[in-house]
């Protein structure tokens, strides 16, 4: 499991604007998990972190791995048919045939925090990287591919923060017009 405890001063600064005019932050807290959740998906859509940083191409291991599981991609001289040529190049990173890690998100709001997480078992490892030394089942080295918005040293990205705040804000107008 890994936990991220993100603490930022506008966000904070925010909630207790919302605290003060509704009494109420779980409905904000949902919205960030809304927010967070959703950033996090379009990084698979972009293959890229959620500050548009472009994720590292498969390996070519990756590629035979994925060709091998799918099947139908070689001719009967073991070369590769049009077809497994094609599913080889449009490969992208983190794309499986199940998709999972793009699908697996979940969050839980309370009045005071947000837990998002995803529940594949080797989403940290996707997210941060590793090496063949540290999880030595792997094929090799995985290199990072950041895809929910949080920083290796704990900070939320700046898009992450300014996409947050504007929900918070948004939210707290409809409590104050509302």
């Amino acid at each position: 499991m890994l936990e991220i405890t993100y603490n930022d001063g506008n966000i904070q600064t925010m909630l207790k604007r919302i605290m003060a005019a509704a009494g109420n932050t779980e409905p904000a807290m949902r919205a960030i998990g809304e927010v967070v959740t959703e950033i996090s998906k379009r990084s698979f859509d972009n293959s890229a972190s959620p500050d548009g940083t472009p994720w590292a191409a498969n390996s070519e291991a990756t590629i035979l791995q994925y060709l091998e599981k799918i099947g139908g991609n070689y001719k009967k001289d073991g070369t590769l048919s049009k077809k497994g040529q094609t599913r080889a190049i449009n490969k992208r990173p983190l794309i499986g045939q199940s998709r999972d890690l793009q699908r697996q998100f979940s969050y839980v709001a309370t009045a005071d925090s947000v837990t998002i997480s995803n529940s594949m078992v080797y989403a940290a490892m996707q997210q941060f990287g590793g090496t063949k030394q540290q999880f030595p089942h792997l094929w090799g080295n995985i290199p990072a591919r950041p895809f929910m918005p949080v920083a290796t040293d704990g900070s939320m990205m700046q898009q992450a923060e300014a996409e947050i705040v504007q929900v918070m804000q948004d939210y707290l107008d409809d409590i104050i017009s509302g």
